[in-house]
């Protein structure tokens, strides 16, 4: 691959990274927030001689956009493995507008999961090529106790991921006289102001494989999230892995028969309904399905998603006419 390519992030994710690392060493942060990301637009005018900006999200679209002004032959590869698309329609008028005009100058999207593909063709005729994500940790050693009334969330502090109504879901079963505990790993814990006994504000945690040993459903209630490697972690622990059609992972469970962890809805009442219903199963079920669990996880590890990645952007690169 003959071409100079620019990775342009918000500051990786490992997963986002290691796709970059395959198709180039040229890195750059674009910013975190507003005002770093409009600092770092004068940044951009920098060593603006680059064939190819890989975006890690629809956030770095201003920044790439500078750089093509003042290189129009550079291409604009968008990886979609963000809520870009999903909050568009949600965003009010200027902001749709804005980012609708950068989208415009975008060559081609790699989405993280079928279900953003699904969303970004809303606003993009161009070609949309999927790359699943991957777990960066892998537990498949691990084992978990299935019988455990030890619920599990692991997840940072974004108010679509839902842990809100997963507690709610507990509230409710707990009520009926219930004794399951919640276990909240990550930033999510950071603005849940309810304290409840069973209720486990666990924050940030180095070793997350002690609460994959502990518990025995891990659950992911969001109203949108393109394909969380979490999910692929605790399917790779063995735990039964509940989430919601919205998630990017439901087409990965649908394919391998495992629709019967797909919430249809993240009620509370739905939610606490489902885990009931795993929690009912015979022990003899429980520990003949984690094997169906693994088999996504184990049949498509990181080394042949890297690759995977790398023949497509090879294939695009020998397409695309830089002139």
């Amino acid at each position: 691959m003959n071409k100079k390519i620019l990775y342009i992030h918000q500051g990786s994710h490992p997963v986002h990274g290691a796709f970059a690392s395959v198709i180039t060493s040229n890195y750059v942060n674009a910013g975190n927030t507003y005002f770093q990301m409009f600092l770092r637009l004068f940044n951009s005018i920098k060593d603006i001689n680059y064939d190819i900006a890989f975006l890690e999200g629809g956030m770095c679209l201003p920044y790439a956009y500078i750089k093509k002004l003042f290189n129009p032959r550079m291409k604009i590869i968008l990886l979609n493995a963000d809520n870009f698309f999903y909050i568009l329609p949600r965003s009010n008028w200027i902001k749709f507008n804005i980012m609708i005009f950068f989208l415009s100058y975008v060559d081609n999207i790699i989405a993280i999961s079928a279900m953003n593909k699904i969303e970004a063709s809303k606003y993009f005729a161009g070609d949309i090529k999927v790359v699943n994500s991957f777990g960066v940790n892998n537990y498949f050693h691990n084992n978990p106790h299935l019988n455990s009334n030890k619920l599990l969330f692991i997840g940072s502090h974004r108010l679509d991921k839902r842990y809100d109504l997963l507690i709610k879901a507990v509230e409710l079963l707990n009520n009926e006289k219930f004794k399951f505990e919640l276990y909240l790993v990550g930033s999510c814990c950071d603005n849940i102001d309810v304290d409840f006994p069973w209720l486990h504000k666990e924050g940030f945690q180095k070793n997350i494989k002690y609460y994959f040993e502990k518990c025995s459903m891990y659950i992911h209630p969001s109203d949108f999230d393109p394909c969380p490697v979490t999910i692929f972690e605790a399917m790779s622990a063995g735990i039964l892995t509940l989430i919601t059609k919205c998630t990017g992972q439901s087409d990965i469970f649908s394919k391998n028969n495992l629709g019967c962890l797909i919430l249809e809805d993240n009620d509370p009442e739905i939610i606490a309904e489902k885990i009931n219903e795993i929690y009912q199963k015979p022990f003899s079920w429980k520990k003949k399905f984690p094997g169906n669990v693994l088999i996504p996880v184990k049949n498509t590890p990181k080394k042949i998603k890297l690759k995977n990645f790398q023949q497509f952007l090879k294939k695009y690169v020998r397409i695309i006419q830089i002139k």
